[in-house]
């Protein structure tokens, strides 16, 4: 299946559609907001990407709590039509674009992508692109469903290419001799004895909290690019 073939739509279903903060779901709030944390250390004025940003609430987030000019970039127009409606920011800019397309190099003092590569057939490229368009010192946080407990064969989602376990995810970031300095898993949904998903995180009463160093169906990665 090519990219032709992929939903774009809002009314997809893999979409967070909510016009309102307090409509997200929490497991996606809770990744932005380490995305947040992580990066209030940084000195501004920074230069960040939001990569595959969906509505741009993420979008949104990290400009309100950053001094950063952020672009958020998805493949969806509908989504960026109304996240260009929805979150107007004097240092947030949307744009459309279908992957594969080029960054600049060396350009972004921090890149994050959540919940997205999956959605690529080719991750490996898509990670290697992120990284080719961080200044060195420049900071990924990456997001992806973790095969070890969401098996994309007994979970077959229409959306996406492939689920990625802890070590491939960090051998992504050795490969491009990156450092890492955290991760994390979170529980964002409900997982059955038998390994397929019963309730999905936009029906899941758990709240995606993130734990350092531990397994969840969710992962999320904090890498730095050497200076």
């Amino acid at each position: 299946m090519g990219l032709i073939d992929r939903d774009f739509a809002l009314d997809s279903g893999e979409r967070v559609i909510a016009l309102k903060i307090d409509d997200i779901p929490p497991d996606h709030m809770a990744r932005y907001e380490f995305a947040r944390q992580s990066l209030i250390d940084l000195p501004g004025p920074l230069l960040g990407a939001d990569i595959f940003c969906g509505g741009g609430y993420g979008t949104h987030l990290l400009a309100q709590g950053l001094p950063c000019f952020i672009i958020g970039i998805d493949g969806s127009g509908e989504s960026i039509a109304r996240a260009s409606q929805t979150y107007v920011d004097l240092n947030v800019m949307f744009a459309h674009k279908f992957f594969p397309f080029a960054l600049p190099a060396e350009h972004f003092d921090f890149i994050v992508s959540m919940e997205s590569i999956e959605h690529v057939e080719n991750g490996a490229l898509f990670f290697g692109l992120m990284v080719h368009a961080l200044k060195p010192g420049g900071r990924l946080i990456i997001s992806a469903p973790n095969a070890s407990v969401i098996d994309l064969a007994k979970n077959p989602y229409a959306w996406h290419y492939k689920h990625f376990t802890v070590d491939e995810m960090l051998e992504l970031g050795r490969q491009h001799q990156l450092n890492l300095i955290s991760w994390h898993g979170a529980d964002c949904t409900i997982v059955g004895a038998s390994g397929k998903v019963v309730a999905t995180n936009h029906h899941s009463p758990l709240s995606g909290t993130l734990r350092e160093g531990q397994l969840g169906d969710t992962q999320t990665y904090y890498f730095q690019k050497p200076l």
